[in-house]
């Protein structure tokens, strides 16, 4: 298979987004056709303001699918419009919502349609909140206006999780109190005494109330953390945190009930406590935004479909399907099991559940596989031939389920590095207590104090979450998604990358060989064409349509098109028999190559050959992962011969390339290759067995269900340089850790021998502590940190900025 040679463009920055343009890629100046299409939209529609909203944090939009069916819509607005009153209210999830500009976008188009109340948009969750006058606001159709523009929307499922809500509001309580105790306690080190009375007594009593409000508000995820871990016999960072601030509360109220204030460590305590949920909260923060930008899946029971039932037709689950019920599925929606075909002719795309990229023809009494998306324009009538609980789908939609008790192998070196963090300072700190207990229990207390504040792992507590929040926010700008906690850690064991092929190697569309067979098109054939191939779904109709636009042809109303599946289309005018379609069927006299060919009343047009679309830095980047000393393979549902000529194509070895394999068969494979050492991307629900077998799993599919919600990363944009980049951030990472590591054991090692000396005082305690901090936070910002890319849009602002 011909692998393309696009056209190299000195554009290095998607005009919408803002990612890299892959090198090599045909579109010019976007990094996906998705992009290309939303800033037409955006232009078009004078909607260009979403640009300056946006200030550059505009995500790689999905290219946007009009033949999306909602069934599963239906029965929500049914249950909405029958309320009382005279406004009916919805509440939705939505998939690739990130800023204000989506706010504004979403707000804008709401606004341009009749019958609407009000749109509550929630960004942090992801949720719109609809209200309309009833029977005055057609929902479907604005749901349909948005996701033109990238985004998708599902049922209510997502749901705030507790930390997420906790979390922000104990940090935001803590830094406020611990900016008012460092105030008071500045007044004790210049020169606040005792013998000031009234204003130390107070001051004093301040610094009290307030740091018991921080250990109980802020240390409470430190405490219950550490108590879970003791009482499952897991010893982790979190009990020399909880400890240390127990014991220096606990001396601190001593100093302060002996009228000592000014000994106490309360500005300590409470910045160590604000720096450590500042940690906890980086480390938890990426990851939900990213998971929050996806629907959440539900499984089989989000699958919806529907059934006749006598004279009427009702929306059902799919779960309630049953051997010989009728079901009737819109252009674009999923057949949920095996069924077969009543009308007289219908197309269906299996690529989801097979891999084979082309649309395949069904007539009547045909069988139609269950996970077939319905690729016509027009609804079919099926019966099903299976209960749904019989359907292949259950086994490849049911969620992995968690293994309680199972420690990943790339968890340990954490769980090392707690375990003697943990013992080492238990140890230090009692060896310090009794060294200096014959010097009296109060000097003895306040180097063993000393001793657990001045090696709390404070500065790792926020330098790594840093550095993992950086490294996720540079591989989001690439197009990469992190949704798995550990997924960074276990990037760098991998040595084998496995790619399925349509979808993932291609991008599930076709594109023309040669683009002057279009251009060179008389304008009245121009015309022709395109009134044939604008009116089917067939994925060889759209790829020309979409040329055929970009050369100015143009549409004509009123135009009765006739679809002959497997075969072509047919228009029958004056000057005689139109056909777009098989050369065998359009113009059976005609000799010549094979492809897609225009005839009129049997007489060859034109002819156009048309291949699978490869992503354009594929052939690159798979160089680049070997070269790099990573195996690469290829395992696809598509007929054998096809996937090895991909592989030739794109210099893989012919061995590492597995055709015409099942879902059963593409796990078999994964887990024989799999020594914790796999990367699988796949895009169709045939990956989902083998996803579950790889030690990382990934996919460029986010507007299919099942695999997003199973992945640990997805894709978004049409390059796959993002891989590469993750595995080398990844390395690149854990080396920065292990110096932050080392870094702070040798600073450990410096502050342990001063507290053991006495010379620790709750001054240099306080010095000490933050400056290590901010030191390791700065070395982590300085080996991480990338140059902010331009800001997305920039030129279409330029071009045309309409006010709203």
């Amino acid at each position: 298979m011909p692998v393309s040679q696009p056209i190299e463009h000195a554009s290095a920055s998607c005009l919408h987004c803002g990612s890299p343009v892959p090198q090599g890629s045909p579109l010019r100046g976007f990094c996906c056709a998705g992009c290309e299409a939303v800033h037409g939209l955006l232009v078009d529609q004078g909607l260009t303001r979403y640009y300056s909203l946006a200030d550059g944090k505009t995500a790689p939009a999905p290219e946007p699918r009009q033949d999306r069916g909602f069934a599963w819509l239906e029965p929500l607005v049914a249950r909405a419009e029958s309320s009382t009153g005279s406004v009916c209210t919805l509440e939705l999830d939505v998939q690739g919502i990130h800023c204000a500009a989506c706010v504004w976008l979403m707000n804008e188009l709401f606004r341009r349609q009749s019958g609407g109340a009000s749109l509550t948009v929630n960004p942090a969750l992801g949720k719109v909140r609809l209200a309309w006058r009833k029977g005055a606001f057609e929902v479907a159709g604005f749901l349909r206006s948005v996701e033109g523009f990238g985004y998708l929307f599902g049922p209510s499922r997502k749901r705030p999780e507790s930390a997420s809500l906790d979390l922000p509001i104990r940090l935001g309580i803590c830094a406020a109190i611990t900016m008012n105790v460092m105030l008071f306690s500045v007044s004790f080190y210049v020169g606040l005494t005792p013998a000031d009375g009234d204003v130390f007594s107070l001051f004093s009593q301040l610094s009290v109330w307030l740091s018991t409000g921080v250990v109980l508000v802020g240390g409470w995820p430190f405490f219950r953390s550490a108590w879970r871990g003791l009482r499952s016999g897991v010893l982790h960072l979190d009990l020399p945190i909880a400890l240390g601030i127990l014991l220096v509360f606990s001396t601190s109220l001593l100093k302060a009930r002996d009228g000592r204030g000014d000994l106490a460590y309360f500005d300590t305590l409470n910045t160590f406590v604000t720096l450590m949920l500042v940690g906890r909260w980086l480390q938890q923060r990426v990851l939900e935004r990213n998971r929050r930008f996806l629907l959440e899946d539900d499984g089989a029971d989000g699958l919806f479909a529907r059934r006749q039932e006598g004279d009427r037709l009702v929306t059902v689950r799919a779960a309630q399907l049953r051997a010989g019920d009728v079901l009737v599925i819109a252009p674009g929606e999923l057949v949920p099991v095996d069924a077969e075909l009543l009308d007289a002719n219908a197309s269906f795309s299996t690529d989801w559940v097979t891999g084979e990229p082309d649309v395949r023809a069904v007539a009547r009494g045909g069988d139609v596989p269950a996970g077939a998306f319905n690729a016509a324009r027009a609804a079919a009538h099926l019966r099903a031939r299976t209960d749904f609980q019989d359907s292949p789908l259950v086994a490849l939609l049911r969620q992995t389920p968690s293994v309680p008790g199972r420690v990943p192998a790339h968890a340990r070196f954490w769980n090392a590095v707690s375990r003697r963090w943990v013992v080492s300072v238990l140890l230090v700190s009692g060896l310090g207590l009794a060294l200096w207990l014959p010097q009296g229990q109060d000097k003895a207390l306040q180097v063993a104090v000393a001793l657990l504040v001045v090696t709390c792992p404070c500065a790792i507590g926020i330098a790594v979450p840093l550095a993992y929040e950086l490294t996720q926010t540079r591989l989001r700008r690439l197009g990469l998604f992190v949704r798995s906690q550990d997924l960074l850690d276990r990037l760098p064991r991998v040595r084998k990358v496995l790619f399925d092929k349509t979808g993932t190697l291609t991008l599930g569309r076709l594109e023309l060989v040669d683009r002057e067979a279009v251009d060179a098109l008389a304008p009245g054939l121009r015309d022709v064409a395109f009134d044939l191939a604008s009116r089917s779904n067939h994925p060889v109709s759209r790829c020309l349509a979409a040329a055929l636009s970009r050369a100015g042809a143009r549409f004509t109303a009123g135009v009765r098109v006739t679809e002959h599946p497997g075969l072509g289309l047919e228009l029958l005018r004056e000057d005689g028999m139109w056909r777009l379609g098989a050369p065998e069927w359009a113009a059976p006299g005609a000799t010549g190559p094979g492809g897609t060919v225009l005839a009129r009343s049997g007489q060859l047009l034109a002819t156009f050959a048309l291949r699978e679309s490869v992503r354009a830095d594929a052939r690159r980047e798979i160089q680049a992962l070997r070269e790099a000393g990573h195996e690469v393979w290829l395992i696809s549902g598509d007929a054998p011969a096809r996937v090895r000529a991909m592989a030739e194509a794109l210099e893989v070895p012919v061995a590492h390339a597995l055709g015409g394999q099942r879902p059963e068969d593409k796990a078999e494979a994964v887990a024989r290759m799999d020594q914790a050492d796999t990367l699988y991307l796949g895009d169709g629900v045939n990956d989902s067995l083998a996803f579950e077998r790889a030690f990382c799993a990934g996919t460029p599919a986010i507007d299919r269900p099942v695999l997003p919600g199973k992945s640990d990363f997805f894709l978004m944009g049409e390059g796959l340089s993002a891989i590469r980049e993750a595995l080398e951030l990844s390395g690149r990472l854990r080396r920065v850790v292990r110096q932050v590591i080392g870094i702070s054991l040798a600073y450990n090692g410096v502050t342990v021998a001063v507290s053991l000396a006495g010379l620790m005082t709750p001054l240099r305690a306080a010095v000490v502590m933050p400056l290590s901090s901010l030191s390791l936070i700065l070395f982590t910002l300085v080996r991480l940190s990338v140059r902010r890319p331009p800001a997305a849009g920039a030129t279409a602002r330029a071009l045309k900025e309409v006010p709203a």
